[in-house]
């Protein structure tokens, strides 16, 4: 069956579903980390708030991780635009180079997460929900352990979660730069070649 134009690439743009699954997965990790690094100033300021918000950044990154997922087998099956011809040959290494651990990083973040959040010996009492409708599973790698055991695991993940959660805003302010620059700076039609129409 012919795939729908709406899901084709046009010559030098993504396709509508690359477009769709780069901004759902942008929405998604920009406010993770927005709301993670509140976290504390929440629990201090509204500790009523604190297990909601907390509930909510866990569904939104495991939803995170299958569009990630979703978005990476798209990109198997479906070339990517060339870059633009103007690019001079450092910048088109930065880019490959930047997009290669953005998508490293955009798995690894939530992964780490789950794995926190699987290690944490309070998730028997505490059922993990996503979006508090549809019951989930904790990854499981840590039953067998006592809570000593599971104590440290979930601390090393919470820093591999956190460390990567900051390499992740670094790199996706100089995703953020290099498109700015060649849209405004360099005058090409950057934005155009991932949002939707014609």
């Amino acid at each position: 069956m012919p795939e729908s134009p709406d899901t084709l690439a046009k010559p030098g743009r993504y396709s509508g579903v690359a477009v769709a699954l780069h901004w759902l997965v942008a929405i998604g990790i920009i406010y993770n980390l927005w709301r993670g690094l509140g976290f504390d100033d929440l629990e201090s300021a509204h500790p009523d708030q604190i297990r909601a918000a907390v509930d909510l950044h866990k569904s939104i990154g495991i939803t995170v991780i299958g569009l990630v997922v979703l978005r990476v087998l798209w990109k198997v099956g479906h070339r990517a635009p060339a870059p633009m011809p103007s690019l001079k040959p450092w910048e088109r290494k930065l880019s490959v180079g930047t997009h290669h651990l953005l998508y490293l990083l955009m798995a690894l973040v939530p992964l780490a997460g789950w794995l926190h959040d699987s290690a944490w010996k309070g998730a028997a009492s505490h059922p993990l929900v996503l979006f508090g409708v549809v019951p989930w599973f904790r990854l499981p790698l840590f039953g067998g352990l006592n809570d000593a055991g599971k104590d440290f695991w979930h601390g090393l993940f919470a820093g591999v979660h956190t460390f990567s959660a900051y390499a992740l805003i670094g790199l996706l302010a100089l995703h953020i730069a290099g498109a700015l620059k060649h849209q405004f700076i360099d005058g090409q039609a950057q934005f155009r070649r991932m949002w939707f129409g014609k």
